[in-house]
C-alpha cells in the first residue's frame, strides 16, 4: 500500500503545474490518532485506503449523531408547542 504523500509526489509528476497547494500540504503534516497503532500518525503516512475507510466511518458517524439531533429536535418542539398551549390556557383562565 502506498502512503498518501507518495501518491500526491506521483500526481505532482503528472501535473502542468509543480506545487501542491499549501492547504494539502498542511493536511498531509496534520496528525489524528490511529486507533490500529495506538498513536497519533501524520495523515500523510496514512495508506489511502485507510484514509478512505476512516473518513467513510466518520461520515457515517456523523450521519448518526444528526439522526439523533434531528428527532431530539422533534421531540423538543412538540414539548415546546404542548408548553405553550398549556401557558396559553392558563393564561385565558
Amino acid at each position: 500500500m502506498t502512503a498518501i504523500r507518495i501518491l500526491i509526489e506521483i500526481e505532482k509528476s503528472f501535473s502542468k503545474t509543480k506545487k501542491t497547494p499549501c492547504d494539502i500540504m498542511e493536511f498531509l503534516e496534520d496528525e489524528t490518532y490511529s486507533e490500529s497503532k495506538g498513536e497519533d500518525i501524520k495523515n500523510g503516512d496514512m495508506h489511502l485506503t485507510h484514509y478512505i475507510r476512516r473518513q467513510l466511518r466518520d461520515e457515517k458517524r456523523d450521519d448518526e449523531i444528526i439522526t439523533r439531533i434531528s428527532k431530539e429536535n422533534t421531540q423538543l418542539k412538540a414539548q415546546l408547542r404542548q408548553i405553550k398551549k398549556t401557558f396559553k390556557e392558563l393564561h385565558n383562565l
